[in-house]
């Protein structure tokens, strides 16, 4: 042991200058490392600017798109079946009832369109009490290729007390027409 004891120390020197060996491959293990992660740095960034530039083109006009969404319609139509009423859907906005107050008669009347009906007034269901008069109607017609629903709801806040019991409801021609004559109590 005592020989590996003077070979130790007669070799001190030696050993001293191996650690100054490691130490200028540790710094360059080091420097080898950092330009590695910085080129995979640019790569990424590279890579990732070429994808954006590929798929955020800034928005180009387009032309004829009226042509394009009906090709669109047309190819969905056709892979998932006709979708019911999507372009064909009609609403009518004009009210069927028109109400006003007769001052011959003293009385409220109200005149219902019986067209959206069906001209029939089973149709329209007239709920009616001392200051509110309420209006529904339905009327569905079933055709070959198409089905179309027209339904209609409203009340009516009157400002004077109705007779209930002398209300008249008649019938001409397409006209519904009900006469409400003002409760004189």
């Amino acid at each position: 042991m005592d020989e590996n004891k003077e070979f130790n120390e007669e070799n001190r020197d030696e050993y001293n200058v191996i650690p100054q060996k490691h130490a200028g491959c540790w710094l360059k293990f080091a420097l080898l490392l950092i330009a590695l992660f910085i080129a995979c740095y640019l790569a990424v960034y590279y890579v990732l600017d070429q994808m954006r530039h590929a798929y955020y083109m800034p928005a180009m006009p387009v032309e004829n798109i009226d042509r394009i969404l009906q090709e669109q319609d047309r190819m969905f139509e056709r892979d998932m079946g006709a979708f019911p009423m999507h372009d064909k859907a009609m609403m009518v906005v004009k009210n069927p009832v028109e109400t006003y107050k007769d001052d011959n008669l003293d009385a409220y009347k109200m005149i219902i369109n019986l067209r959206p009906f069906d001209n029939n007034p089973d149709n329209v269901n007239i709920d009616i009490q001392s200051h509110k008069v309420s209006i529904t109607g339905r009327s569905e017609k079933t055709g070959k290729h198409s089905d179309k629903v027209y339904a209609f709801s409203q009340s009516f806040v009157l400002p004077e007390e109705i007779n209930v019991e002398k209300v008249t409801k008649e019938k001409h021609g397409h006209k519904y027409i009900i006469t409400m004559p003002i409760d004189e109590d």
